[in-house]
């Protein structure tokens, strides 16, 4: 799918990313949340953080953004759920 110009100037999120999304589907936003969820894990090494952040960015994608797309809101708030579970595991038993 080429990029038109006139359609950068007026919608440039989804004509930026269209390339992505029209390969692997709304659930390419999955990628770069997991990409970021690792990266926040390896720098902190705590899976509190990390879980929140799971949690916090499954449930707005869960919601917002993907209301067209009933079955990958489905998917993103299982994203949400693992984070809320690793960040009540980290919460109980992981602290010191």
């Amino acid at each position: 799918m080429p990029v038109n110009g006139t359609e950068l100037i007026n919608n440039p999120w989804d004509t930026i990313f269209s390339p992505f999304t029209g390969l692997f589907g709304q659930g390419f936003w999955l990628f770069p949340l997991t990409f970021i969820a690792v990266a926040l894990f390896i720098k902190t090494r705590d899976p509190t953080i990390t879980g929140l952040f799971m949690t916090a960015s499954g449930a707005l994608f869960g919601t917002a953004m993907f209301t067209n797309y009933p079955e990958m809101g489905v998917i993103y708030f299982l994203f949400a759920i693992i984070g809320l579970t690793s960040s009540i595991l980290g919460l109980f038993f992981m602290r010191q």
